[in-house]
């Protein structure tokens, strides 16, 4: 079977799929796709180990309202390049997981009330672009290069809607970004000293509603493409 996009999930009859057979991944295997939706479906966390056995020769995946706490196994051969998680139950960014989905481009992680920890770090995805991590309640210091080792390709950064985050103006590693939005989140740094040098590229930047005070006059140094 081959489908252009396949949902799989609750809408109207909200609550009448009770739960899923377990064997219901393995038959992903003989369909293929180009996108796999999975959204709000009851008893899905309990037996996701093997989603992405499946599944993962789609190029798009979305998760949506489920109640999984962390990726489920990543095969070494996946084809994702875009994956989308929200309303899920993450309590740190699973960046160690995510970093095996080599041909990523695309990754967004949003509208998870539990997430609050950026601890792990991004590695050898090459071919990423978008990173949106917004509408989380992430607080972390040492943004941003700790968080993306070999991610060069890194253009669009969404760190908007959360709640502290300290930049320390380190941007070596994301120094090709282009986008950057701060927006509605409690920021530590910008303005006290210049930590957008290294920014060269970027073309768009949002800090409204920080709480930043401008109190350095190289607060936007290094912004030469603005």
């Amino acid at each position: 079977l081959q489908v252009s996009r396949l949902v799989l999930g609750e809408f109207s009859d909200t609550e009448r799929l009770q739960d899923f057979g377990r064997g219901i991944w393995n038959g992903l295997c003989q369909v293929q796709m180009e996108e796999f939706v999975l959204i709000c479906s009851g008893g899905a966390e309990d037996d996701t180990d093997n989603l992405f056995h499946c599944a993962g020769n789609a190029s798009t995946i979305r998760l949506v309202d489920l109640g999984i706490e962390e990726i489920p196994q990543v095969p070494a051969w996946s084809k994702v390049k875009q994956l989308e998680c929200k309303k899920c139950s993450f309590e740190d960014v699973p960046a160690q997981k995510l970093s095996l989905f080599k041909e990523l481009r695309v990754l967004r992680i949003t509208q998870n009330h539990w997430l609050k920890n950026f601890e792990q770090k991004f590695e050898g995805l090459s071919n990423l672009e978008v990173i949106d991590l917004s509408e989380n309640r992430l607080t972390f210091s040492r943004c941003c290069s700790p968080r993306f080792l070999k991610c060069p390709n890194l253009k669009h950064l969404n760190l908007s809607f959360n709640s502290e985050i300290r930049l320390t103006g380190d941007f070596t590693n994301v120094k090709n970004l282009l986008y950057l939005d701060l927006q509605h989140t409690t920021l530590f740094g910008p303005g006290s000293y210049p930590v957008f040098l290294s920014l060269q590229r970027l073309i768009y930047l949002d800090i409204s509603y920080t709480k930043t005070e401008v109190k350095s006059q190289c607060t936007f140094c290094g912004l030469n493409s603005l």
